[in-house]
């Protein structure tokens, strides 16, 4: 089995890649980044998406699940990236959220040169899985979206 914690690193180092998605985020790089559980200083996801700074993405790992795949036993990786879409102006067309989820799926890294549901991740992992989108409200009653990924192990590291 493969460290998850290099396939978050690397997920972000790939999303970093894509121009419009980095532009999405004024163009700072720094705003695409890895949540890692660490005791006693990062105990509590729901505070770090709290703490989630306009625009920004923030990719976790969730959790490892035993599955199949053309018959093999393998692992499958659940990670999540935590968006929250930069402020729309007067004018804007309101699309900023769709928008990020597009990029997030067909956005192509510069080092890859073909849309993220192709790219190779993690070199011991098939690209992700198709992922969905979904509406979530933290404490304060503030919406923000969520995108479920899953990266399939080749094989078992």
């Amino acid at each position: 089995m493969i460290d998850p914690a290099e396939l978050v690193d690397n997920l972000v180092a790939t999303l970093r890649d894509i121009p419009d998605l980095v532009a999405e985020m004024t163009g700072d790089t720094e705003r695409i980044y890895a949540y890692h559980d660490s005791y006693p200083k990062k105990v509590s996801l729901a505070h770090a998406i709290h703490q989630m700074q306009v625009p920004a993405i923030m990719a976790v790992w969730q959790g490892t699940a035993p599955g199949s795949f053309g018959g093999m036993d393998v692992w499958k990786h659940q990670l999540t990236l935590y968006l929250r879409a930069r402020e729309t102006l007067s004018g804007d067309p309101p699309t900023a959220y769709y928008r990020l989820f597009r990029l997030i799926t067909k956005g192509i890294p510069a080092a890859q040169g073909i849309a993220m549901l192709n790219v190779t991740v993690h070199p011991s992992c098939y690209p992700m899985d198709l992922p969905m989108i979904q509406r979530q409200t933290d404490a304060e009653g503030l919406d923000y979206f969520e995108v479920p990924i899953t990266f399939t192990e080749i094989g078992d590291e």
